[in-house]
């Protein structure tokens, strides 16, 4: 199997197993926007990003490490997982002395023991997929992530539904789906035999050097893409921060759909790392990843007023206004992971953490001002230049790593044209058709890639089937 079919393949294994759940946590948008209130929609917001941003810090980012170290160093991986769930559980009990703090503030006071189990539990079963996905278990990552969509979603459906428990009981689904993902992923992987007894400071020291200067990038990452919430919820007010909150739900598909492939994408990188032809090679997977993220985007912004009368209940419509700043956001965030992949890849950790600084020093600085003069929308232009600055300045750095050829008609012109697609959907210029011509341009400059690329797709599946009943 060739390094471009070995992508596809890991590819379409994330892809199978977590584009149908993502589909159904997207769905569930209007379910959530009718059960809680705007209000509650915006604390609960609030508390994830909190998680989202300390857990990184208190299990200092260990969770790369045990991924990076389980790829390649195949002789100690039972240190790696040992480490990382070591690490993970000592800096959640520290963390939990943060309580007498926390507890002060009124969107944690009532909700300050499940808090703390959400951010164990997250953390764990981060270490556990991670690892999965590091020694080659991709179904079991894979499903391990369908899990958690299907329990949480079930559970959200049973505790805020039937039972009311609004806030609490959207956390207890959280925690629960965690807990029992963590169980089948170590039980299913034969994680025990991985389990060792051996202190071995030197090792714990490399995984920590390694993944330490990730922390603060992951802070500021964090930043870049959630300190928009704190700054609405401050200028602005709750109900403000849950109508942006529900806004981004949908643009998220974006990076979801982005995630998915770097899943796949980051275990080519490593194979690649050395390899003569790299340059190549990364060209041709970006302007693949590229012209899929554009069509899909402009389609997106096509059908964006639609699907939010349908998505969303009537009184979070208005919030629709922000997406088209959302959804640019998520394309500049897919490219700068992309990009930024080069740095983890040659561990060169460093460059990430100080490319990501920038850009969330500049989406504070700019979130305070746009959110003041636009409102929400204000909040979302300013995420969506903050990472067209990440990717622009990793593009530059990461030459000396990988060097990608950016296309001027094949890139740098269907990006042009999505970026005014957005901006006039933004101002009022909504209709539907001329949205469509757009969309239709994009496409023609893609035409020919888009079928050698279907074409590929299909074969490769068509390949894929005939072996499997071949072997049978």
């Amino acid at each position: 199997m060739n390094r471009y079919e070995k992508l596809v393949k890991n590819s379409g294994i994330f892809f199978i197993a977590n584009f149908g759940s993502k589909i159904v946590t997207f769905l569930m948008v209007r379910f959530y926007t009718e059960i809680l209130s705007a209000s509650e929609y915006g604390i609960i917001d609030l508390l994830f990003t909190t998680v989202n941003l300390v857990v990184p810090i208190i299990t200092l980012s260990i969770t790369e490490s045990v991924l990076r170290f389980s790829i390649d160093d195949f002789e100690n991986r039972k240190k790696s997982l040992t480490y990382g769930y070591t690490v993970a559980i000592f800096g959640n009990l520290l963390f939990s002395l943060s309580g007498f703090f926390l507890y002060k503030i009124d969107a944690f006071k009532g909700n300050l023991v499940l808090f703390f189990l959400l951010s164990f539990t997250n953390s764990v079963q981060m270490v556990t997929s991670q690892f999965a996905r590091g020694v080659g278990k991709s179904k079991l990552f894979a499903f391990s992530g369908f899990l958690h969509t299907v329990l949480q979603v079930g559970l959200n459906i049973i505790f805020l539904s039937v039972f009311s428990w609004g806030i609490k009981g959207y956390l207890l689904a959280s925690i629960i789906s965690n807990a029992f993902v963590i169980i089948v992923t170590f039980v299913v992987g034969e994680f025990r035999d991985y389990i060792c007894s051996i202190i071995d400071l030197g090792y714990l020291k490399q995984m920590i050097v390694y993944s330490c200067p990730l922390i603060p990038n992951s802070v500021f990452w964090w930043l870049t893409q959630s300190s928009s919430r704190y700054i609405i919820a401050i200028i602005l007010s709750d109900t403000a921060n849950g109508l942006y909150a529900a806004a981004n739900k949908i643009p998220t598909i974006i990076s979801t759909i982005s995630g998915i492939f770097f899943q796949a994408w980051q275990l080519s990188s490593v194979d690649e790392a050395n390899s003569k032809d790299k340059n190549k090679f990364y060209t041709k997977v970006f302007n693949a990843f590229s012209m899929v993220l554009i069509c899909g985007t402009s389609f997106c912004l096509v059908v964006l007023q639609p699907i939010y009368k349908i998505l969303v209940e009537k009184s979070y419509y208005e919030s629709w206004r922000c997406a088209p700043f959302l959804f640019i956001a998520m394309v500049f965030s897919s490219y700068s992971s992309f990009i930024g992949t080069n740095y983890t890849t040659m561990k060169k950790t460093k460059g990430v953490f100080l490319t990501t600084a920038v850009g969330g020093g500049i989406n504070i600085v700019l979130g305070i001002i746009f959110t003041s003069i636009f409102g929400i929308i204000g909040s979302a232009f300013a995420s969506a230049l903050s990472f067209m600055a990440i990717w622009l300045i990793r593009a530059f750095d990461t030459r000396k790593f990988a060097c990608i050829n950016y296309s001027f008609i094949k890139f740098i012109i269907p990006l042009v044209l999505l970026l005014v697609q957005s901006v006039l959907l933004t101002v009022g210029v909504s209709s539907i058709i001329l949205q469509f011509v757009f969309f239709i341009i994009i496409t023609i400059l893609y035409l020919k890639e888009l079928y050698l690329f279907t074409k590929r797709i299909f074969l490769f599946i068509k390949q894929t089937i005939n072996k499997k009943f071949a072997y049978k």
